[in-house]
Parts: structure tokens; C-alpha cells; sequence
């Protein structure tokens, strides 16, 4: 390797961040930069100085990017308010929708219903990275298919009327699938980081 070359295509900042760490050069290589350091006139006062002027910057940067984060890893601390809009909005225009044109059995209003709202509130709640996973969704169809039979269930048996009996049941029949879906989401997880790279044939 071409030392003196190599501290000769450095800008005057890329030599003083090598000159900091001048102790952990082998000796030909510190008596290059020296003398690179020499004809430049650049110490290594300023060197050092240096080094703890980009170590100050990293820790800022460190700390603001630690203070602008949002959320846990996998869920965001506030819901996208389009999402949410969409829940509010759209949650009663299928129940009209469902209603008016008798595209299902009444038993089924509810839990389509549930469905819908659990799903929305699902993909509003968690990061966009995950939402860009196959697990993710795979995870929320089957969530989606657990809620969709829970529901039904609770519907026929229980066959609620008031306001309070139809939070209860939502809830009942939104959670079961929430955990399922979280499980299958966290197992596929598991597989997929247990494959590891590939050995080439």
C-alpha cells in the first residue's frame, strides 16, 4: 500500500480524523503523515480536536435521532389520522351499505363489521416498515379470519342489543384475533431470521 499517496488524495479533514489516531498506525505509515501533516501545517492539536468535534456531532445526532422516534418497534405512538377518519367514516356506510342492499345474512353484519374496524385499526397501529412485510399481512388475514368466526359466533349465541353489549362483543371478537395474529406474525418472524443467508452452491 502507497501511504504517501493515500495521505496525499486526503482532504485536509479526512487527514486530520487519521492523524488522531496516529498511535494505531504502523511506524512507516506515522512517518508518512507526519510529513504529510507538515507540508499541509496542520497539527495534531487539530487532529484531536477534531476527532472530539465529530464525536460530539455523532452523539447529537445519536440523541436527536433516539428523541424523533415515534412508537416501539413494531407500533407507532400515534395512529395515522387518515386511518382512524377511515374507521369513523366508513365503519357506518357498510353497516348501511350491508343493510340497504341485503348483501349478507343479518347474523353476519356484525362481524364483518368488526372485522373491518379490526383490521383498519391494525394497520393504522403499527410501523410502516412492518406494514411492508408478507408477514404482516399473512398475520392479519389469518387475524381477520379468527375475528370473522369469533364474531359470528357471538352474534348467534349472544345477539347483542344495546350500546354496551355491542363495545363488549366488538371487543371479545377483535382481540382473539389480535392474538393470534400477533403469535403467527412473531413465528413467522422467527423462521424468517432463522433461515439466515443462503451458503452459495
Amino acid at each position: 500500500m502507497n501511504f504517501q499517496d493515500n495521505y496525499a488524495g486526503m482532504s485536509d479533514d479526512e487527514l486530520l480524523m487519521t492523524a488522531a489516531s496516529r498511535a494505531h498506525l504502523v511506524p512507516e505509515a506515522a512517518h508518512l503523515l507526519d510529513s504529510e501533516m507538515a507540508r499541509r501545517g496542520l497539527s495534531y492539536q487539530e487532529a484531536h480536536a477534531k476527532k472530539r468535534d465529530v464525536a460530539r456531532l455523532e452523539i447529537q445526532e445519536a440523541r436527536k435521532h433516539r428523541s424523533s422516534r415515534k412508537g416501539s418497534k413494531y407500533f407507532v405512538a400515534k395512529a395515522n389520522g387518515w386511518m382512524l377518519l377511515l374507521v369513523a367514516v366508513g365503519s357506518p356506510l357498510l353497516v348501511i351499505g350491508l343493510m340497504g342492499f341485503h348483501l349478507v345474512p343479518e347474523e353476519w353484519f356484525f362481524p364483518i363489521l368488526s372485522v373491518c374496524i379490526g383490521a383498519l385499526i391494525a394497520i393504522a397501529a403499527v410501523q410502516p416498515w412492518l406494514r411492508k412485510t408478507s408477514g404482516f399481512w399473512i398475520s392479519l388475514v389469518v387475524s381477520c379470519a379468527v375475528q370473522s368466526i369469533v364474531g359470528y359466533w357471538l352474534s348467534v349465541h349472544l345477539a347483542p342489543q344495546t350500546r354496551g353489549e355491542v363495545k363488549g362483543v366488538g371487543v371479545l371478537t377483535i382481540v382473539p384475533g389480535y392474538l393470534v395474529g400477533v403469535l403467527l406474525f412473531l413465528l413467522l418472524q422467527k423462521l424468517d431470521m432463522g433461515k439466515g443467508p443462503q451458503p452459495n452452491p
